[in-house]
């Protein structure tokens, strides 16, 4: 086989990197579409997302957060709970590291929503200090199926950073129609920001 360059243009004109870097499976460059995004001009308790059937031609949702708390303490945390359920119905699982130590938990039949694992920074974290999370719902419109996820998030506040590796679960197969941000301890606060991508 003969070197190909690795452009946009490249990859678009040959198939080769099927058996290459992309692991047998065929490289999509435009796999996520930005469907909304809600940018808070005050603090808010919660956020919700609604409608979200009118996206039922894409298989999975992610949800890209940059969020801060108003909680009068270092960090906060986030539950996300699908079609306004509040009940224990969710479980979540977790591997935390601070640079210190790690540290891994699970939460079986879990109340309020699947957890957001590494929290975000709170009102004595720096100013204008954020965490960030990539939150995959995959299968969302599959109502075989519950409705599983896996969150990658980090902040870094006070002393007190960490990142986190997070997989969650809602035991309902029910099409998910809206997705609620809670803040756990406090309010989401000023400017914290919500984008929903489909993925084909």
């Amino acid at each position: 086989m003969g070197v190909v360059k690795l452009s946009t243009a490249g990859i678009l004109d040959y198939s080769k990197t099927s058996n290459f870097l992309s692991g047998n499976a065929p490289l999509s460059l435009s796999a996520f579409d930005l469907l909304e995004t809600t940018t808070l001009s005050t603090s808010a308790s919660t956020v919700t997302l609604t409608g979200l059937g009118a996206y039922s031609d894409y298989k999975h949702l992610q949800i890209r957060a940059v969020a801060r708390s108003t909680r009068s303490d270092t960090d906060s945390y986030l539950y996300y709970r699908l079609n306004g359920d509040s009940g224990a119905s969710y479980n979540s699982h977790r591997l935390v590291g601070t640079g210190a130590s790690v540290q891994s938990s699970s939460y079986a039949t879990y109340p309020n929503g699947i957890l957001d694992t590494a929290g975000v920074p709170a009102a004595t974290a720096p100013s204008n200090t954020f965490g960030a999370s990539v939150i995959d719902l995959l299968d969302v419109f599959n109502s075989s199926k519950h409705t599983t996820a896996k969150i990658l998030s980090g902040h870094s506040g006070s002393g007190y950073a960490r990142i986190a590796l997070g997989s969650g679960l809602w035991r309902n197969t029910a099409s998910v129609t809206s997705i609620t941000i809670v803040d756990v301890f406090g309010d989401l606060a000023q400017y914290s920001r919500f984008s929903l991508y489909g993925v084909k």
